[in-house]
């Protein structure tokens, strides 16, 4: 071997030890990074909230996201930032809904009876409409549950920027459950999915006015067998608009 193949040989070895030793430098300074865009981000999440009265009206996800936060930043002090990451994309997320179901009760302190009456009147005129979706995906939700599944975020923020750019009227979020428990039980449940699915819309930016909330109970309209994944499919909450 000739000295400049002796010498290209040896570069190329010299570039990757270089690279070996920079890499996982590297890979912690961008996880360091990255954890403390998303500690500034629920950070000013949970502001928000606070802000739109978080502390009186979602006190339970408010706090909820205050002490992921503390959490995290524990968590970035013994450096595990990935983990810590997890936790302030949580915390967002739930100071988001805090922020939306904050504005939700100012609204409707702020009604009038006659206003009331108006939303009631348009509201059952809503019930039994089925008009086009204008691209709106359902979204679904554990057995017994009504929280916001972290998979089912990515589908509402498409569904917020789908509703601030098209023309729809009004949207009306109805909630589901599968045909377990008691009808009443599941009226209930129904409306908490379709208040969360609202909540999180508005924080994210979607107007009041035209969004609401109702209970369509247990069904097995999407699936009409007994297994889970029926079950599965019948807890949702579905979208329906109106021009």
């Amino acid at each position: 071997m000739n000295n400049l193949g002796r010498i290209g040989k040896m570069s190329k070895r010299a570039i990757l030890v270089i690279l070996l030793l920079v890499l996982p430098v590297g890979i912690v300074v961008f996880g360091c990074k990255s954890a403390d865009v998303e500690l500034n981000q629920a950070q000013r999440a949970l502001e928000e909230a606070a802000d739109a009265g978080a502390l009186q009206y979602a006190k339970e996800e408010y706090e909820a996201a205050e002490a992921l936060i503390e959490k995290a930043k524990l968590l970035m002090s013994r450096g595990d930032h990935p983990k810590a990451r997890e936790l302030l994309i949580e915390a967002r997320h739930l100071a988001t809904q805090a922020k939306g179901k904050s504005w939700i009760a100012h609204r409707e302190q702020e009604m009038s009876d006659a206003q009331r009456r108006m939303k009631e009147e348009e509201l059952r005129k809503l019930k039994g409409r089925r008009e086009g979706r204008h691209g709106l995906l359902d979204v679904f939700f554990d057995y017994d549950k009504f929280n916001i599944r972290s998979g089912e975020r990515t589908i509402l923020q498409e569904n917020s920027k789908i509703i601030s750019k098209s023309s729809v009227r009004q949207v009306v979020v109805e909630g589901y459950c599968d045909t377990r428990g008691t009808e009443e039980y599941n009226l209930a449940l129904g409306q908490k999915r379709a208040d969360a699915v609202k909540a999180y819309l508005v924080g994210l930016g979607v107007s009041l006015d035209r969004i609401t909330a109702v209970s369509r109970g247990e069904t097995d309209k999407f699936a009409a067998s007994a297994s889970e994944r029926s079950f599965q499919e019948n807890r949702r909450a579905h979208f329906v608009t109106a021009e």
